[in-house]
């Protein structure tokens, strides 16, 4: 995925993960958003191409801190960009 492109999504889903998080929703519909997310997430990650970009770092700590999985791997190359190029 294009860095640009990644990066449009990330914040897109840094935005909607935020708004999940904050709304009380019924059972069924908290499920439903839920994987929906969980599947975009994974779609986002899965196409990212440059570790050192800000805006995944932001999308995995948004993301875990809601409680939704990142895969170990991806957890694992991000952390490797974060070594190399450390938030100030």
């Amino acid at each position: 995925m294009d860095s640009r492109l990644f990066i449009a999504e990330a914040k897109a889903l840094v935005d909607e993960i935020k708004v999940f998080s904050l709304v009380l929703l019924s059972v069924e519909e908290e499920q439903f958003q839920g994987q929906a997310l969980q599947k975009r997430l994974n779609q986002t990650f899965s196409g990212l191409q440059n570790n050192t970009l800000n805006s995944a770092f932001v999308l995995r700590d948004v993301a875990v801190n809601a409680g939704f999985h990142v895969e170990p791997r991806r957890l694992q190359l991000l952390g490797e960009g974060e070594r190399c190029w450390p938030r100030s």
